[in-house]
């Protein structure tokens, strides 16, 4: 017997393997039968379709669109690019109009001008020269950090909510006050292994006093800084990887104290048919750049120029 799924429709009978014929008065009935192994061969592929036919379909249809979408909770799964939890909803694509990053100088931009234009169109924007003014500029670094946090043991030991330390590709700091017992000889020498880090300055006496050596510029009087302040530091080399704050509301300002960094903007997976591709500007000591990082995706690299080290808050 060939191992084809074939009907048998022969009109003999021979050992009832195939078909049998009734007589009922007039009319014939046929009876059809099927082989096993045409009944086995059905059932492995309704089991392999099932099974693999289903994940592959599903493995092409988030391959086109650009991200994995879990079809139950209709939201977007992480793959590691963004923070504030396992799930998002897809993103309102209000970037369309953007082709570049804005740079404006500190005494070109207004109050009016900012509001019309940048405030409420998700468009980043650089200020150049924002922050020459800041105490900040001449006072923050790594030893100041390091002084305002060792000074007391019982600064690192205080957690408020929200509170995270980043360390990026930075492996080997497991916590803050292991960026603070880096040797004298590495911080200067720029040819060192390099390193990146963030966090959140969740010690009340610290935040008081970096508070202290930062405001936001004129043209922002009408708004104020919210939330968590933020510290980023790092040598040439490193910088943040491609990633979404997906846990933000706001947008958020961050300025560059010392060093420079070269900041890359793209548009989250769902947004790529209607906004541009990817977007870049440098940053340099005194220039503050605004962007809405919970719908831009965006990494930096810290450039050639020295400890790069960024403060920011969210905008509202």
């Amino acid at each position: 017997m060939s191992a084809e799924c074939v009907v048998w429709e022969d009109t003999k009978c021979e050992d009832k393997k195939c078909e049998e014929k009734h007589d009922h008065g007039s009319g014939t009935d046929t009876v059809t039968m099927i082989p096993v192994i045409c009944v086995l061969w059905i059932v492995c592929g309704v089991i392999a379709g099932s099974t693999i036919g289903s994940p592959l379909v599903q493995d092409l249809v988030d391959a086109v669109y650009g991200y994995r979408w879990n079809y139950m909770d209709r939201c977007i799964i992480d793959e590691g690019y963004f923070a504030g939890g396992f799930c998002r909803t897809p993103l309102n694509c209000s970037c369309g109009a953007v082709d570049r990053i804005d740079e404006v100088d500190i005494n070109d931009m207004t109050e009016k001008l900012y509001e019309e234009r940048y405030a409420y169109s998700n468009r980043p924007l650089v200020i150049r020269n924002a922050t020459l003014s800041w105490k900040a500029m001449g006072v923050l670094d790594y030893d100041w950090l390091k002084k305002e946090y060792l000074r007391n043991p019982e600064i690192l030991e205080e957690n408020w909510e929200n509170c995270f330390f980043k360390c990026y590709k930075t492996s080997e700091f497991k916590s803050l006050a292991d960026v603070f017992h880096i040797s004298s000889e590495r911080i200067a020498d720029m040819s060192a292994e390099p390193w990146y880090v963030g966090w959140s300055v969740c010690q009340e006496s610290v935040f008081h006093q970096l508070s202290q050596l930062v405001s936001l510029p004129k043209f922002l009087s009408s708004f104020h800084a919210e939330g968590n302040m933020w510290i980023f530091i790092g040598t040439p080399g490193y910088g943040a990887h491609l990633h979404l704050d997906h846990d933000l509301d706001l947008p958020t300002w961050q300025a560059q104290i010392a060093g420079s960094k070269t900041w890359y903007l793209k548009p989250p997976p769902e947004c790529v048919a209607t906004c541009p591709g990817l977007i870049q500007t440098d940053m340099h000591p005194g220039d503050m750049i605004i962007v809405n990082t919970n719908l831009w995706m965006h990494s930096t690299k810290v450039l050639d120029n020295g400890i790069s080290l960024v403060i920011t808050r969210q905008l509202s």
